[in-house]
């Protein structure tokens, strides 16, 4: 649109200077010899001329430049805008006008009113002066009712403008879904989710699926495809933000891609903790997998079955009563479901997306668990739990989770697979003794002050049942000044249909204090989780 728009412009302004020098060329005073004022008057509209005339051969020259456009929602805000604002300014200006005709000189009809309005919207003055503003009030309604029309235009077109859509070809997610299976991280597989857009490298060799928000292009993960081509991805996508004038964000990457952030220049922080449980030497022996014990040996007696199903293809009896248990969940939190990295009901309708199910010997559901693939030349290596629904009605089996998730890894355990990832948890970390950041220090207090909403050192606890290596995962960026547009964006991502009334819910839940938040409990368990890291692998 700003490519039409500025074609029209530059077309009035030929016109306009086209016109002057036809009417100064047919005037009497351009035979005159030697001298003319008329005849300056051509070289000057000819002059007047060439600026419209370079810039239009510029626009046509580079048109393949402009390739960016914006979604339907923003087509029609700002068509409703316009013209609303087209639709007040007539009226106030006919009725009103009408209305206080006493306040002009000489006195107008609703015809003289009429006939006035397209020259009001150009600031031109009336032909044959039919009439003028006679005092402060008329000259409000002559003048600035139409300057304020202008104003909402360029407001409403700004607006417009920063809601841009990058074009791209329709086979885009096929080939980066291609790409996928060359190998990714434990996130890699949420890049086919709906809403993602892609970069594909020029040889093909690595994709990265974005979200472009409020000018900023927050990352699905990182590259994935050939682990060889991490850094050219990263360093062309960059390119590719610059020249679409986005500001780019590598959003929960590994530390293998913050190194290479680091060498360009770029600054990061962590925003994740990922959880990962190697499948060699896995055996749930000892006093640390107690828990874990314990939940398979009371399904087992409780006469609980963990089942595997592809979500399209299982019985309507239990995928009737998994739809019932989310919305139980939501509903008892009275705030939208999070998406972007946080899957739901909707991305379980995928053929590669496998569903363990604990169901009793009454076919009630207990729980259910999602997994991702991990690939790696072309076939799973490891898998990555993404969506955990636990049945809260009166006597369920409450340790239907470590159930499912014990039985899920055994079973890939069996299969060949390496690892089982219980993915990331947001605004969660460990205390690795570093000494952190301003930044990463109000990330913290953000995950303090979440915590009774969303509860994500809660989940992270929880993780530790399994013993898992923890992997940080960062957020990378080039440009600290940036930082606010790239909160904006994140949590447009993450809560894109949030309304005010929800807003108000989650700000009054925040406000409450956590039932159980302690301080001293809360040093005691990170202590406790310091003490963890002296054995566990990932020291």
């Amino acid at each position: 649109m700003a490519w039409w728009l500025a074609v029209v412009i530059n077309l009035t302004v030929l016109g306009a200077g086209l016109w002057a020098a036809c009417a100064v060329g047919s005037g009497p005073g351009v035979h005159l010899a030697g001298n003319d004022a008329g005849a300056r008057a051509m070289v000057l509209a000819g002059e007047a001329m060439l600026l419209p005339v370079v810039t239009l051969i510029m626009l046509l020259v580079t048109r393949r430049r402009f390739d960016q456009i914006a979604g339907r929602r923003a087509i029609r805000k700002l068509t409703a805008t316009v013209a609303t604002a087209l639709g007040v300014t007539c009226g106030a200006f006919l009725l009103v006008g009408y209305l206080l005709r006493d306040h002009f000189s000489p006195r107008p009809q609703f015809g003289a009113l009429a006939q006035d309005l397209p020259a009001r919207f150009l600031a031109g003055r009336p032909s044959g002066n039919r009439f003028l503003p006679a005092d402060l009030t008329g000259r409000l309604l002559y003048i600035w009712v139409f300057l304020l029309f202008w104003i909402v235009v360029l407001a409403a077109l700004t607006a417009f403008f920063r809601h841009t859509h990058i074009c791209c070809d329709a086979d885009a997610a096929d080939r980066a879904r291609a790409i996928l299976t060359r190998g990714g991280s434990t996130l890699s597989y949420m890049s086919t989710w709906p809403g993602n857009q892609y970069w594909l490298s020029p040889d093909g060799r690595a994709a990265i699926a974005y979200r472009a928000i409020a000018g900023v292009a927050v990352t699905v993960g990182g590259p994935y495809g050939d682990p060889a081509a991490l850094e050219p991805a990263i360093t062309g996508f960059a390119r590719f933000c610059e020249h679409r004038s986005l500001q780019p964000c590598l959003y929960s990457v590994t530390g293998q891609a913050r190194a290479v952030t680091q060498r360009l220049g770029w600054k990061s922080v962590q925003i994740a903790e990922d959880t990962l449980l190697p499948l060699a030497s896995l055996h749930f022996t000892g006093k640390k997998w107690q828990d874990v014990r314990t939940a398979l040996n009371k399904a087992a007696k409780e006469g609980i079955t963990a089942q595997w199903w592809n979500y399209p293809q299982a019985p309507p009896e239990l995928t009737g009563q998994i739809r019932q248990i989310s919305q139980k969940w939501m509903a008892d939190k009275g705030l939208p479901e999070m998406g972007f990295t946080l899957g739901g009901l909707d991305e379980l309708n995928d053929p590669d997306i496998r569903c363990l199910i604990a169901v009793g010997a009454d076919r009630k559901v207990h729980g259910i668990t999602s997994w991702m693939p991990v690939y790696a030349s072309g076939r799973p290596v490891g898998w990555t739990l993404d969506l955990m629904r636990r049945n809260t009605e009166p006597g369920t089996f409450r340790g239907v989770m470590e159930f499912l998730i014990a039985t899920a890894a055994l079973t890939f355990q069996q299969e060949g697979a390496r690892f089982v990832s219980l993915s990331g948890a947001p605004l969660a970390r460990l205390d690795r003794g570093e000494q952190p950041g301003a930044l990463q220090r109000l990330l913290d207090m953000i995950a303090t002050t979440m915590e009774p909403v969303y509860g994500f050192q809660s989940l992270l606890a929880f993780k530790a049942k399994f013993q898992p290596v923890y992997q940080p995962l960062y957020l990378t960026y080039p440009d600290p000044a940036a930082l606010g547009s790239i909160a904006t964006a994140i949590g447009r991502a993450y809560l894109p249909h949030l309304t005010p009334r929800q807003a108000l819910r989650l700000l009054t839940k925040l406000r409450r204090p956590h039932p159980n938040h302690d301080p001293g409990q809360q040093r005691q368990r990170r202590s406790t989780r310091r003490a963890k890291t002296q054995w566990s692998p990932a020291t």
